[in-house]
């Protein structure tokens, strides 16, 4: 079962990195690439840092077994997708207008 849980993982993780390193190249200036991309790897590895130490502290707390982290990670995602199908027409870009 674990390899199999490994490979799956590993394939989730090879088909999206590649969409977000370009994506984050497209939007960036050519001389200014390279410190995006570790900007955002930075980010990404201090978030998953983070993330890891306070389910770790947390695991214990309430009723045990990862309760807690794991009422807490879906309460934000619960007000990330609220925020998102609140505000995500504001972030649309607009229309291009059409010359006759």
């Amino acid at each position: 079962m674990a390899p199999l849980l490994l490979i799956c993982y590993g394939g989730f993780a090879g088909i999206t990195e590649g969409v977000g390193r370009a994506w984050i190249s497209a939007l960036t200036p050519p001389g200014q690439r390279g410190r995006a991309q570790g900007l955002s790897q930075g980010l990404t590895g201090g978030g998953i840092l983070v993330a890891g130490v306070w389910a770790g502290l947390l695991w214990e707390v309430g009723p045990g077994s990862g309760v807690v982290p794991l009422l807490l990670s879906g309460a934000v995602a619960a007000a990330a997708a609220l925020g998102l199908a609140l505000l995500g027409r504001r972030l649309e870009a607009p229309a291009a207008a059409s010359t006759p």
